[in-house]
């Protein structure tokens, strides 16, 4: 059994079998399904016997308030932004000092389809669709800032892949007056130039983030060696190497990757609009 604390509290987090009651009824937790730093994944049975996927915010030894401040900022924020892209949020609760959201469930994740480059109609439509998303997030402000494979889930795979991005725990809102933020948290394996030499992020770090995913789409292998200290893993960043590796791959979808992976925000595609209107001009699409 695994703990968390906080405060004064040992709090003892769910185990399979275990039930949950929120006001719409009993979910019934199965087994882990993604655990990382900010949170956990279950399976989970809920009512009407419908299945979800039970995220848990994980404590790490944060104020109670922080955490629950944490649960609403994610939860308004999957209720806000409706779209057939971004998952969907269908309860939200709290037992026992937990916050956990009721999320759909979906067949698999990105990241369990990585290791060697995907077939040109998936990666074309993969691409597609989180281009999309990611210009319906930007034009309502809000920058997602965790864009890796993880946070990228997919349903009906065998007929029509579906995207659904998760995971909004960092997002930040951005307004007109406000087109860059300082991030508190950022995962080292997804950095990208500006964060590292200027330490702000704008929406064009969503698509350095995407340029990342859609290089290891393309080829199986990450444009960076993230098995490294964390100062080697900015000295790639800072000079370019993952732009240089897609341009080194001579094929039209590796060029719209480099112009992705330019170390200077501005110079990037202005949109992820633009970067579609360049990718569906391609040969094989």
């Amino acid at each position: 059994m695994s703990w968390s604390t906080t405060g004064s509290f040992l709090i003892p987090f769910p185990i399979p079998g275990a039930k949950l009651t929120s006001t719409r009824g009993t979910y019934v937790v199965g087994q882990l399904i993604g655990d990382g730093q900010y949170g956990s994944v279950y399976e989970c049975i809920g009512p009407f016997d419908q299945p979800y996927a039970l995220k848990m915010l994980r404590p790490a030894n944060k104020p109670y308030h922080v955490v629950k401040e944490e649960w609403a900022r994610e939860m308004h924020r999957l209720d806000s932004f409706r779209h057939p892209n971004i998952v969907y949020i269908h309860d939200a609760f709290e037992e026992n000092y937990l916050f956990y959201l009721a999320l759909e469930r979906c067949d698999t994740s990105l990241r369990a389809l990585l290791g060697s480059a995907l077939q040109p109609p998936l990666l074309v439509e993969l691409s597609r669709q989180l281009l999309m998303t990611l210009q319906y997030l930007h034009d309502n402000g809000l920058v997602h800032a965790d864009l890796h494979a993880g946070n990228v889930l997919i349903s009906q795979l065998d007929r029509a892949p579906i995207v659904k991005l998760t995971d909004f725990g960092v997002a930040q809102q951005l307004d007109a007056n406000r087109r860059w933020y300082r991030p508190q948290v950022a995962n080292p394996k997804i950095l990208v130039p500006e964060l590292v030499t200027a330490g702000y992020t704008t929406a064009q770090s969503d698509l350095y983030q995407l340029g990342l995913l859609m290089f290891q789409m393309h080829t199986g292998q990450s444009a960076i060696d993230v098995n490294v200290p964390y100062e080697e893993i900015a000295r790639q960043i800072a000079e370019g190497t993952p732009r240089q590796k897609a341009e080194a791959l001579g094929t039209g979808f590796g060029n719209i990757i480099a112009k992705l992976l330019r170390r200077r925000d501005t110079y990037r595609y202005l949109s992820a609009r633009e970067a579609w209107d360049d990718m569906r001009q391609l040969r094989w699409l």
